[in-house]
C-alpha cells in the first residue's frame, strides 16, 4: 500500500535506529530527527503525495483519521517520545510533552507548508533548514530547559 511505503519513509528520515555508545544529548536527537523529517516533507515525491492523498482523504473520515494515526501521529508521537525520554534524563523540564512536541514541529515547520503547497520558494526552503532545525532546537531548549 502506497500509504504503508510513505509512512516507512518518513520513519526512516526521523532516524530513530538504536544508538551505540555514550548517549547523546538531545540537542543532537531534536535536530537529527528535525532535518531528517523536515528533508522528507519538503521533498518533491512528498509534496506530491500529500498534494495527492489531502484532498482524497477530506472525503472519507475515516480513512484520514487512520491515515494521521498511522502517519503523522506516529512522527507526534516519536517526538514526543524524545523529549519524554530527555525529560526523564534531566535535560529538559517538560510538563506537556505533546504540546511540547507540537510547539518545536511548529518552530521547524513555520508556513512552510502554505509555501510546498504553492509550489514557492521550495528550493530556498530546502537550502534553509539546517537553519531553520538550528534555530527551532535552540529556542525549545531555551524554553525548556531544566531550571538551574
Amino acid at each position: 500500500m502506497a500509504v504503508e511505503r510513505e509512512m516507512e519513509r518518513i520513519e526512516i528520515a526521523q532516524q530513530l535506529g538504536p544508538r551505540y555508545g555514550p548517549p547523546v544529548p538531545i540537542t543532537d536527537q531534536l535536530r537529527d530527527f528535525g532535518l531528517g523529517l523536515m528533508m522528507f516533507l519538503t521533498s518533491k515525491p512528498a509534496i506530491d503525495f500529500y498534494s495527492v492523498v489531502a484532498g482524497e482523504l477530506r472525503r472519507h473520515e475515516e480513512l484520514a483519521r487512520a491515515f494521521y494515526d498511522f502517519g503523522p501521529g506516529r512522527t507526534r508521537a516519536n517526538l514526543t517520545n524524545l523529549i519524554v525520554g530527555a525529560a526523564a534524563g534531566g535535560e529538559l523540564s517538560v510538563s506537556n510533552p505533546e504540546h511540547a512536541a507540537d510547539e518545536l514541529f511548529g518552530l521547524w515547520q513555520g508556513f512552510t507548508n502554505f509555501q510546498m503547497s504553492l509550489g514557492i520558494d521550495i528550493d530556498e526552503i530546502r537550502r534553509d533548514l539546517p537553519n531553520r532545525i538550528e534555530r527551532g532546537v535552540k529556542l525549545f531548549v531555551m524554553a525548556y530547559a531544566k531550571p538551574r
